[in-house]
């Protein structure tokens, strides 16, 4: 056989050469699409997270997720312009159905989160009641789940039981922040006086049916062996965070623990600037 017919029958012809150049550059155009995509889902989480619509904990997932899949299917789709296979487009067919199936709740979930924080049906450190006899603050809301606090518990909500149930009622709050310093006795009794003065004086102040929608939380800040400084954020329902109101609520506290016999200083300050000191120093 002559070397040019031999060559000829080697090599892939000139329309051959020009039909592959022409399915590669198709199959870069898509790999150079899905990089786009990629990017500007990660540009899009960036504003989301700047603007502070999300957090990064919120963003991380949805980001991972859009960006698995757009790589998945963008090889996918590559591979069969290269080679023409039709197997590789009821492969993706597959592929995406059971993904789709696989991930369902947590997609509706996820879903279901965004829309939560965007149209702000429900917010944190808001007092809900559910049609499903769920009521308590919201502590938190995550990409999967609401955490709500109630009198018999936390419970996890999902997001996608949240929307489409509603909220029956929802509560504002307005919070009492104090700063509390005790000395004298042992930082823990100290510390279980400060709380049980704290009790007592929501317990006085509200009706009994009022009192499972206070949200109470206690940080200890500085402790040694015989003082303790802790600062206590209560939320009131029903209530405006009037200086009258506040004062009212910081001197019971301050009566309370002096019948207990705790040296203290309250140090109170309310979001508006509103600031006032109360203590005692006894014996």
């Amino acid at each position: 056989m002559p070397l040019a017919d031999y060559l000829e029958a080697l090599l892939p012809s000139y329309e051959s050469l020009i039909e592959i150049s022409m399915r590669l550059g198709e199959a870069l155009l898509v790999l150079i699409a899905g990089l786009a995509a990629v990017l500007f889902v990660r540009s899009l989480s960036r504003r989301l997270t700047a603007a502070r619509i999300l957090d990064e904990t919120s963003v991380s997932p949805f980001y991972r997720l859009s960006r698995d899949l757009i790589v998945l299917i963008t090889v996918m789709i590559s591979f069969y312009i290269v080679t023409g296979s039709r197997f590789i487009i009821i492969l993706i067919a597959v592929l995406l159905a059971a993904i789709l199936l696989a991930t369902w709740d947590l997609l509706m979930n996820m879903a279901a989160y965004y829309a939560i924080i965007i149209t702000r049906i429900v917010s944190r450190d808001e007092y809900i009641i559910m049609p499903n006899g769920v009521r308590g603050w919201v502590r938190d809301i995550r990409p999967l789940f609401v955490i709500v606090e109630t009198k018999y518990g936390v419970y996890h909500v999902p997001n996608s039981m949240m929307l489409r149930l509603g909220v029956l009622t929802k509560r504002e709050r307005s919070y009492y922040r104090l700063t509390v310093r005790v000395w004298g006795l042992p930082s823990q009794q100290l510390i279980d006086n400060v709380r049980d003065a704290l009790d007592n004086v929501v317990n006085t102040l509200l009706p009994e049916d009022e009192r499972s929608a206070v949200m109470k939380r206690v940080i200890i800040d500085e402790i040694s062996e015989d003082s303790a400084t802790v600062r206590i954020i209560v939320g009131m329902p029903h209530t405006e965070p009037k200086p009258e109101r506040l004062a009212d609520f910081v001197e019971r506290l301050s009566r309370r623990l002096q019948e207990h016999g705790i040296n203290h200083s309250i140090t109170l300050e309310e979001q508006e600037g509103y600031e006032q000191r109360w203590g005692a120093t006894l014996g």
